[in-house]
């Protein structure tokens, strides 16, 4: 991923172009890459082109997910880290004080001064449907955290930097402790559900609710995502 191969400085050439329509059949045919035509296989590669990417890495970190491309986390971030605009990339992996992973937090910077942190919890993978038995959220819980942190901060520092794509993990895609697709069927991921106060009585009951709020029914958003947030690891 960190090879300066991966990064293409010509631009879009009718030579290309030959290149790409000759090429498009091949990995078509070698069900290698899970692209469902040839055409498929040529808009990967114009797309990874047009984002840096030689045309093989394109199938490596490119994913067609319902019908359009996007990113495999790892490809995202590869596109930032080779990025001559990308000044600053923190990861701060948290943790309990039994070391469980509870949340990331990333920030990014662009070289000309735009910063922004993002960070993603527990909480919200669990609000938002995506712990699930056997799943890579169940498996390996700091990495599912990093790479949608990664992906979220991306979307506000990085977004001519990863082409406005959508990460393959938001379209539900099934992520690999390393940030690539696993092979599957996806569907997209449903939009956690608004939170208040009558969905955390209903899902712990008042009793629950109150006692994570030191006594007191949690009265602002803030209080009601820390509640949730507690309940969530307890």
């Amino acid at each position: 991923m960190e090879s300066k191969e991966l990064i293409v400085r010509d631009p879009l050439t009718p030579a290309v172009w030959k290149l790409v329509q000759s090429m498009a059949p091949t990995m078509h045919q070698a069900r290698l890459f899970g692209v469902a035509s040839p055409a498929q296989a040529a808009a990967i590669m114009l797309k990874g082109f047009e984002l840096g990417l030689t045309l093989t890495a394109s199938f490596d970190l490119i994913q067609v997910i319902q019908g359009r491309p996007t990113l495999s986390p790892r490809g995202a971030m590869a596109l930032i880290l080779q990025s001559p605009v990308c000044e600053k990339l923190e990861i701060d992996d948290q943790v309990d004080d039994k070391g469980n992973p509870t949340a990331c937090e990333v920030t990014m910077k662009r070289k000309d001064g735009l910063e922004y942190s993002v960070t993603f919890s527990m909480g919200d993978a669990k609000r938002a449907g995506l712990v699930k038995p056997d799943s890579g959220w169940a498996k390996y819980p700091a990495n599912m955290l990093r790479w949608r942190a990664v992906g979220f901060c991306a979307d506000v520092v990085f977004p001519d930097v990863i082409g406005g794509m959508k990460r393959a993990d938001e379209m539900g895609a099934d992520i690999s402790a390393e940030g690539d697709v696993i092979d599957g069927s996806w569907a997209e991921t449903p939009e956690p559900e608004p939170l208040t106060l009558d969905s955390l009585a209903a899902q712990y009951g008042p009793e629950a609710v109150m006692a994570a709020n030191d006594g007191a029914i949690p009265a602002t958003p803030d209080e009601l995502a820390a509640v949730a947030e507690k309940l969530g690891r307890d």
